[in-house]
């Protein structure tokens, strides 16, 4: 009876230690896309180039990770979640490191590409990992956990960034983020087998691939991951940009900007869980809306009261930085419950959506708008309108009605 007791605690041990390994790299890999941004100006200077060409830095890497959340899922749906895990890890962090050696925007675009492939991959096969360990309220209290982990690495990482550089060279982040991947990265590895030879794929690895993309085609995954993934737009928009208007339009020191980039983290780091708040005390479906309403306030606050300091700034872009971490953590739970049965390939697509979106959120961003709070301002109007359409085909059509609201649908 003891030995039964004792092997359930390791067990627990063992499942809430793997959880945790998962979430730590979650967030550095999601760091790893910016936390060079305090760097920026360093580097503009340095290589003598502009802005939006070395913004192409971190637009390849995100382009690079969505295109390895589209082929890791169905690679480990077909050979197993580790050994594509390690895979993507060798590269995360072997690439990582060699951007410590870039001499020019060219050779820093190639290495953090193939680092952003690596970092893909990691996203999709420990998403897929984590709904094959669990179910139920277990899974989505860890998916909402694991999704703030997925906001504060972004969130927290200029920061950090800002630190390093104050003290170091720019060289130093990138040693930084390859370094602190390699533990969990080796506890994940060390790890079992979640996906059972039996539970494998046996067509090939083109046709696994082609199932992922059929997945985009089903009308009510479409339909709600493009609702989501638009809704994310203003958080990246507001990463590509934000260093730009603190340092230029408000004249900060490194230091301040790091407090206010701070804040902003830690406020993302709790919006998840106010997504669980709100579905204990009323629906899903509500909660989505709550969203809408978050992202047009920051619109109205950030042409009006976002330029007067750094700190209406931070308090203009705080709902929207809300809304984000709320409608990534419900948006992964509803699709990967609903798609439970293809967890590799909803993964995968949901990972990949989201990433090419955020291409899109860091490029309109950077277009030439009267001042970058314009723009945000724009962005965040533009997805609440687009979203709110998408947003009434989904209640109209009853498309995942029974998870959104608790009725029958499709």
């Amino acid at each position: 009876m003891e030995k039964g007791k004792d092997m359930m605690n390791e067990q627990r041990e063992g499942s809430a230690l793997f959880s945790i390994a998962i979430m730590v790299l979650t967030a550095v890999v999601w760091m790893s896309l910016d936390i060079y941004l305090p760097a920026l100006p360093v580097l503009q200077e340095e290589f003598s180039v502009s802005a939006s060409y070395l913004n192409l830095t971190l637009t390849v890497g995100i382009v690079t990770t969505a295109v390895g959340t589209l082929v890791g899922g169905p690679f480990s749906d077909k050979y197993g979640r580790k050994p594509v895990f390690m895979l993507g890890a060798l590269l995360s962090v072997l690439f990582t490191f060699l951007c410590t050696f870039a001499g020019g925007v060219e050779f820093l675009i190639v290495v953090r590409g193939v680092a952003g492939l690596g970092n893909g991959i990691i996203l999709t096969v420990t998403t897929a990992m984590i709904k094959d360990s669990f179910s139920g309220i277990k899974f989505k209290n860890i998916m909402t956990v694991l999704q703030s982990a997925a906001i504060a690495g972004p969130m927290i990482a200029p920061s950090l960034g800002s630190f390093i550089i104050s003290h170091f060279s720019w060289h130093w982040l990138f040693i930084f983020i390859a370094g602190l991947s390699v533990i969990p990265s080796l506890f994940i590895a060390a790890a079992r087998e979640t996906w059972p030879k039996e539970g494998r794929t046996s067509e090939s690895t083109t046709m696994a691939i082609k199932d992922t993309l059929n997945t985009a085609k089903d009308k009510p995954f479409a339909v709600f991951a493009g609702m989501m993934a638009v809704l994310t737009i203003p958080m990246w928009a507001y990463i590509s940009v934000c260093s730009y208007i603190y340092f230029n339009d408000f004249g900060v020191s490194n230091l301040e900007y790091s407090v206010f980039y701070a804040l902003g983290a830690a406020v993302s780091c709790v919006a998840p869980f106010l997504y669980m708040v709100i579905t204990k005390i009323s629906s899903t479906g509500r909660a989505c809306e709550v969203c809408f309403g978050l992202i047009l306030l920051s619109g109205i606050m950030l042409p009006t009261v976002g330029g007067m300091a750094p700190v209406m700034f931070l308090l203009s872009t705080i709902p929207f930085i809300i809304a984000e971490g709320m409608i990534r953590a419900l948006g992964m739970v509803v699709l990967l419950e609903q798609y439970s049965r293809v967890a590799g390939a909803a993964s995968a697509m949901v990972n990949f959506i989201l990433n090419i979106v955020g291409t899109v959120g860091a490029s309109l961003a950077t277009l030439s708008w009267n001042s970058y709070l314009t723009g945000l301002s724009v962005i965040c109007v533009g997805c609440v309108v687009v979203a709110v359409v998408l947003w009434i085909v989904i209640v109209k059509q009853g498309i995942m009605a029974r998870r959104l609201f608790g009725k029958a649908g499709r």
